[in-house]
């Protein structure tokens, strides 16, 4: 490195739940690849945790927490974690808020939001003045699942993904002190429509190991960082070049149409 050379540093911390476990997976590897030499990661999780549940642990200042931290190899975690003390553990670049339906909460109910405004300026008030907050945009059930959100839909999933845009795009997105939104759920969608739809999801809800966390995390990084993602080499055991390229392709399109369905021929 040259003496006036800056290393390239990346400080996430995701205020999440098993959502922001599929996104944040892969991510050291991801930024490895891209050269960032600093990476500082966080994600405070509690399994289908929601923006309530969030809120009720802030105001009570619950140890609530596992918080699972990587500094670009794997995650290591510990337990009883206050929210309070993840945020100033780190001078984040970004804390991001995924919301969960753990407690009844739907991803495509306007209810479900109604505390985001206290949550985000929770965070605004306890973290550093440059950070910025970001909302991680969920992806939508594969139809057999069991999940009652897609059973209500009977199974539509385009139904639930156009509601679940629409929300985010009028209820989330204008929240006072949000920064940004992560279409994550939009590149979801994108690659459904290619070879991949079958290989995306583990179990109709959450993200398959390789190939769909890999999505989620190449999406997350560009729609935080605005970082370019087509020279990212690095790739799960089980993912090919051509799944690569179409991977980054879905990523691409997602930042670029955050809140619709892109077409996705390769060139």
């Amino acid at each position: 490195m040259m003496p006036n050379e800056t290393k390239k540093s990346l400080k996430i911390l995701s205020v999440g739940n098993s959502f922001s476990i599929d996104t944040m997976k892969h991510l050291p590897y991801i930024a490895a690849s891209l050269e960032i030499e600093d990476i500082r990661l966080g994600n405070l999780y509690i399994g289908g945790c929601s923006i309530n549940r969030h809120c009720t642990n802030v105001e009570n200042d619950a140890p609530a927490y596992k918080y699972y931290t990587s500094n670009g190899g794997d995650w290591s975690n510990t337990p009883d974690v206050k929210v309070s003390d993840a945020i100033k553990s780190e001078d984040w670049d970004w804390i991001s808020i995924q919301h969960g339906t753990g407690d009844g909460s739907r991803y495509t109910a306007v209810e479900s939001y109604q505390k985001l405004p206290y949550l985000v300026g929770y965070i605004r008030s306890n973290a550093k003045p440059h950070t910025k907050i970001a909302f991680n945009m969920a992806w939508v059930m594969e139809p057999y699942s069991t999940h009652k959100e897609i059973c209500s839909y009977e199974g539509d999933q385009m139904r639930m993904y156009e509601n679940l845009t629409e929300l985010t795009k009028t209820v989330v997105l204008p929240t006072n002190g949000l920064d940004r939104v992560s279409p994550t759920g939009t590149a979801i969608q994108n690659a459904r429509a290619t070879e991949l739809s079958g290989r995306l999801s583990r179990d109709g809800f959450h993200l398959s190991y390789g190939i769909g966390r890999y999505i989620a995390g190449l999406t997350f990084l560009k729609a935080l960082t605005g970082m370019e993602i087509d020279s990212v080499t690095w790739m799960p055991e089980d993912v090919t070049e051509a799944d690569r390229e179409i991977a980054i392709c879905a990523a691409n399109r997602a930042i670029a149409s955050p809140f619709a369905v892109s077409p996705m021929q390769i060139n």
